[in-house]
């Protein structure tokens, strides 16, 4: 397993033309929440919000990954994977990763990542005209996943457990019913991109037994995560109730 010894932050723009529409989101796996007034599972929802693409995330119930299908920025959505797959200290992939290769599907990169508002604090501040700003941390102790898609893959989605509740669970001594477990988690994630992978895609060496190399890689993004308890003193402005697992499609 790696280990976390730096913190990379990246101040990145998100391009658009909108002027505040709904974000189409779909979520996987749905059961009833246990608290009402939790909002953790939205920790991502500011990505969307920066680019005037509005989120709306129910309260009442609790999911496994919640899919962002749209609206799609082309000059955003698909350069901010470039750049999360350009910038990650290090990448584990099941095809071809380069961006500038055609391998006949898209590519999906999974990342465990950090976000920041632009100024001061306040999310209003990176909702920008015409490109939104947000700053993104990565962790070289939690490595890149790249997976080949098939069409069913949404622009970008991701897990709704932040660390916060991470580390929580990580430590309790008797977790209540629907509280983080790291098994439950590595369950949700892998039993999801089961169901978008394009397994004809994926690099013939491993394409036979894919299921357990990708049930290895989400276990080291996962466990990268729980070992950032080590690493207090480096995670600088990380903020651990904005800070999870995403997945952006290429």
């Amino acid at each position: 397993m790696l280990q976390t010894t730096n913190v990379k932050s990246l101040q990145v723009g998100i391009k658009h033309k909108l002027m505040g529409v709904d974000a189409d989101l779909r979520f996987v796996g749905i059961y009833p929440t246990r608290d009402t007034q939790d909002c953790n599972k939205g920790w991502f929802c500011p990505y969307l919000f920066a680019s005037a693409r509005t989120p709306l995330v129910p309260r009442a119930n609790d999911f496994s990954v919640c899919q962002f299908f749209g609206p799609f920025l082309g000059e955003g959505d698909y350069q901010m994977a470039h750049k999360l797959l350009s910038e990650s200290a290090h990448s584990l992939s099941m095809c071809d990763p380069n961006p500038h290769n055609d391998i006949g599907t898209n590519r999906m990169v999974i990342v465990f990542t950090g976000i920041s508002p632009f100024r001061a604090d306040m999310w209003s501040t990176s909702r920008r005209p015409g490109c939104g700003t947000i700053i993104f941390h990565l962790l070289d102790g939690c490595p890149a996943l790249i997976i080949p898609v098939t069409n069913k893959a949404p622009v970008c989605a991701w897990s709704p457990w932040t660390l916060a509740q991470m580390r929580q669970g990580q430590y309790a001594m008797n977790p209540l019913p629907g509280q983080y477990n790291a098994e439950w988690q590595h369950e949700q994630i892998c039993e999801w991109l089961d169901t978008i992978v394009s397994v004809q895609h994926i690099t013939a060496t491993v394409r036979d037994r894919y299921v357990d190399v990708l049930s290895r890689m989400v276990s080291l993004v996962i466990n990268g995560a729980l070992a950032l308890e080590k690493c207090k003193p480096l995670l600088g402005k990380l903020d651990p109730e904005r800070s999870g697992i995403v997945m952006f499609r290429y």
